[in-house]
């Protein structure tokens, strides 16, 4: 029994003995680590905060410069696209000017074969008339010609 207890103690001096050899390496690792928390959440050096002002002004200003290079492309497609509606405009427009043209030659022929069918009408209704006087005319002169054969004869 004895032999057990001093076994115990003989064990749990080793162990403290190694305990105490390792605490430095332990020790050191955790100093490390807080001083790491504790400079990550201090503030940086005024360089280190000027350089970092410095960075963030850079990339903005590089996404402006960039926004205006777009902003230049957009307006220069939205000049070539108004440029090519002026020109359709014009297109449209001197398509409707011949359009109105070729109406208004449409009318004037309408309005020409309307006289003409007009013209056409009298000439055929005074041909016509001047056909049938003529005709009784002669059937006048035949009827009495025809008479005055009789007449002579009787």
């Amino acid at each position: 029994m004895i032999e057990s207890f001093m076994l115990c103690g003989i064990g749990l001096l080793a162990g403290c003995l190694l305990m105490l050899a390792l605490f430095p390496l332990v020790h050191k690792r955790a100093v490390r680590l807080t001083q790491q928390h504790i400079v990550e959440a201090t503030p940086l050096a005024i360089n280190e905060i000027q350089a970092e002002k410095d960075h963030l002004r850079a990339q903005f200003a590089m996404s402006v410069r960039r926004l205006e290079i777009n902003i230049d492309e957009m307006r220069a497609k939205a000049a070539g696209h108004s440029g090519e509606i002026g020109r359709k405009d014009l297109e449209i427009y001197r398509l409707h000017v011949e359009l109105d043209k070729k109406k208004a030659q449409i009318m004037v022929m309408r309005a020409r074969d309307r006289l003409r069918k007009g013209i056409v009408r009298r000439a055929v209704r005074i041909v016509a008339y001047v056909f049938v006087r003529s005709d009784r005319r002669r059937r006048r002169q035949t009827f009495e010609e025809m008479l005055s054969h009789i007449a002579r004869r009787a």
